[in-house]
């Protein structure tokens, strides 16, 4: 008889020792204790976040189910991102991972999560309500762009360290600045080398003038995190680390909400690629809609006006933009073009849903779609 539950206390390291087994059939060898240390390094206890499936006592499928929470300034979300999604190839065919994913799911809902993402593929998630959407743009270097843009950009002499050892000083900086962030997922200072540590991605200081001015966290030729004091500096820390890899071009992933170094480095990179995030899956609409909007109303300005979004299963919400400022609310009324959830997260998200958006926003000029949704690489599972 398989068993389902929550794993126990003291069960990581089998936990462990099967997502390895399980992941390594693909032909390449995983170590999921380096490869995600904030699950599963040293002294991690995070056997609550797994559910796991059981004959006989052992370990037939696994999913980690990772909480945390998004801030924009005093606004929070919180998110569940789906992980280390893995079934034992004896035990294909089962239901496992369907039992284990709606487990997961009813969890979130009791936990009163708004918004939960994962990695996988498209189809074989949907049909537990995720899909692409949300977008994150690529800004691609090579040595040409630094050598004839270096003139339109400030100067600055920096170096970059590579902080490895958990006790360095630098951290606590380094904690403090992404603190700062007007958008971030909560990181605790104990658990920020183990996040930075994610995908076996090494985190650099930044130092100008022999003092802390910002760090790097990157993954071979792509820098998935570069946060500065001073904004000025990006043109220089780029180029420096540049010319400390082996690679021809460089790659800056750069988020949907940061406007300003969007528009900075349109001008000098070779080219920029916009790509899909990740699955999502909105488990409370009202929270997600009003965070977002606020999110967007920070980096743009926002038409007024107003429209109504009707999603099956969820009822209808009035969005309301006044004076830049916007608003969320339920309403009895229902939208002309109802949509289901996935449709929803499309139009919510994503920039190739414009035909579907005027239908639904015949009546009203806004600007408001589609909506920041974005997550850094190292915040998911």
């Amino acid at each position: 008889m398989t068993e389902y539950r929550k794993a126990l206390c003291g069960e990581l390291p089998q936990i462990i020792e099967f997502i390895d087994m399980v992941f390594s059939l693909s032909g390449t060898p995983h170590d999921f204790a380096s490869l995600v240390p904030k699950l599963y390094g040293n002294g991690k206890n995070t056997e609550p976040c797994h559910f796991l499936a059981l004959e006989e006592g052992k370990i037939k499928a696994v999913v980690c189910s990772l909480p945390l929470t998004l801030r924009f300034g005093s606004r929070s979300l919180t998110c569940a991102a789906i992980g280390s999604v893995a079934v034992h190839p004896d035990s294909r065919g089962k239901g496992y991972m369907k039992r284990l994913m709606n487990d997961a799911i009813q969890d979130m809902k009791e936990n009163h999560m708004a918004l939960s993402c994962l990695t996988g593929l498209r189809q074989r998630y949907r049909y537990f309500g995720y899909e692409p959407c949300g977008s994150v743009t690529t800004y691609r270097f090579s040595r040409d762009n630094f050598r004839h843009c270096r003139h339109a950009f400030s100067h600055y002499d920096v170096c970059l360290r590579e902080v490895t050892g958990v006790q360095d000083p630098v951290w606590k900086e380094i904690a403090r600045l992404h603190k700062a962030l007007p958008y971030r997922a909560d990181r605790s200072a104990a658990d920020f080398k183990d996040i930075s540590g994610s995908w076996y991605e090494k985190t650099y200081e930044v130092l100008h003038s022999g003092a802390f001015a910002g760090y790097l966290t990157a993954g071979k030729n792509t820098v998935s995190e570069l946060l500065l004091k001073d904004e000025s500096m990006v043109f220089s820390c780029l180029e420096t680390y540049f010319r400390e890899i082996s690679d021809p071009e460089l790659l800056l992933e750069v988020y949907p909400h940061e406007t300003g170094r969007m528009e900075t480095l349109s001008a000098c990179c070779e080219r920029w690629q916009m790509r899909q995030d990740d699955n999502y899956r909105i488990l409370d609409f009202e929270a997600v809609l009003s965070f977002f909007l606020s999110l967007k109303a920070a980096s743009e300005p926002l038409m007024d006006g107003s429209t109504i979004l009707s999603v099956e299963n969820n009822g209808s919400y009035l969005l309301t933009v006044t004076d830049g400022i916007p608003f969320v609310s339920r309403t009895s009324e229902i939208s002309s073009l109802p949509l289901s959830e996935t449709e929803a997260i499309r139009f919510l998200f994503s920039p190739d849903y414009q035909e579907t958006r005027a239908l639904v926003c015949r009546n009203s000029r806004i600007n408001w779609f589609p909506l920041p949704l974005s997550m850094c690489c190292l915040d998911k599972c």
